[in-house]
């Protein structure tokens, strides 16, 4: 007798069981299938799916490698195409099909080539096509001597497809970049030949670019900071020094510079250049920790309106025109 009931209340626990089951299965499929009415199969789709794969370094590299070469034989069509005449039409084909397209009795003497710009606007089925701008000179002068021509620029389609190029039409004449604004920058407060941050950014910049001392002695272990070897310059003058920091490191333990240097050669003055560096006080002592990549810029960003400075003058006059600052609001994620 206890047998039967025993047996009998392990089934009716057994039967719960799956009635319970079998209503958690029925909840689940309801909710996928509401998700699915919504709209969401594609939520569940990539739910269930793994994430694909990002660009491999071989991918890029080999995009990189494509743009490159569509942006050299884009340089060559302009070039040829611009310096062209009436006979070397057939020439042309080699690029892209100019049809019957006007063509000077003598071709214009194009020089100083460069590719400013290169995007790919369409890929698809091994193909891409690539937008390239090109900017020359016209005329025969070249380097310095053509450092007064102004600049056009051309803009020209190009197609890669397993390694053969092809311009889609001739070249188009398009405005050159505007120009751009100016950020403010952090260093707010000259530093005088009298303070240790002056001193350290002399040091460091001469031993660095004229072979003037040991950069080690200015350098923080371990910055792999190296002098420009063979020395460029016979000697290297700082003549400004400005900083973030308004004690010019008299209280604080770091700080960024913007160092003016004029480098020479063989006594010759050459033209003014300007470093961003970060030094970093251990022990007392002002160290070089980076050459930086960009100035130190204000937080927030901040472009400068109004006038330029004008060339420096007497002590006594004023140079600099009053300016306006206009915030840029911080970025934003889509």
């Amino acid at each position: 007798m206890r047998n039967t009931v025993r047996e009998r209340d392990d089934s009716e626990a057994l039967l719960r069981r799956m009635v319970a089951r079998r209503r958690r299965d029925n909840a689940i499929v309801a909710i996928l299938a509401v998700l699915a009415v919504l709209g969401g199969g594609n939520a569940l789709h990539g739910f269930f799916t793994p994430a694909p794969p990002g660009p491999s370094d071989d991918s890029t590299a080999a995009l990189i490698g494509r743009a490159q070469l569509a942006g050299s034989f884009a340089e060559q069509f302009v070039v040829s195409y611009l310096s062209a005449n009436t006979a070397q039409r057939e020439k042309l084909g080699e690029y892209a099909a100019v049809g019957q397209v006007a063509l000077p009795s003598s071709g214009r003497p194009v020089a100083d080539p460069a590719v400013v710009y290169v995007a790919r606007t369409v890929s698809g089925g091994g193909l891409d096509v690539w937008s390239v701008t090109v900017s020359v000179r016209h005329g025969a002068r070249t380097g310095a001597a053509a450092a007064g021509e102004p600049r056009q620029y051309y803009r020209v389609a190009v197609s890669t497809a397993a390694g053969r190029l092809r311009a889609l039409a001739p070249p188009a004449l398009v405005q050159p970049p505007a120009r751009g604004t100016d950020l403010s920058l952090a260093y707010g407060a000259p530093c005088g030949q009298e303070t240790p941050l002056h001193q350290v950014a002399a040091g460091f910049l001469a031993a660095m670019l004229a072979g003037s001392g040991d950069i080690a002695r200015y350098t923080q272990p371990g910055s792999a900071i190296a002098a420009v070897q063979p020395a460029p310059f016979s000697a290297a003058e700082v003549t400004a020094v400005d900083s973030d920091d308004r004690s010019c490191g008299a209280e604080s333990a770091r700080a960024r510079l913007s160092v003016q240097v004029t480098p020479k050669v063989d006594g010759a003055a050459a033209a003014t250049l300007v470093y961003p560096l970060t030094l970093v006080r251990t022990g007392g002592q002002w160290q070089v920790a980076s050459v930086d990549p960009i100035p130190a810029l204000t937080e927030p960003l901040t472009v400068v309106t109004g006038g330029e400075a004008g060339p420096a003058g007497p002590a006594n006059a004023s140079t600099t025109p009053a300016t306006t600052t206009a915030r840029i609001p911080p970025p934003t994620q889509n």
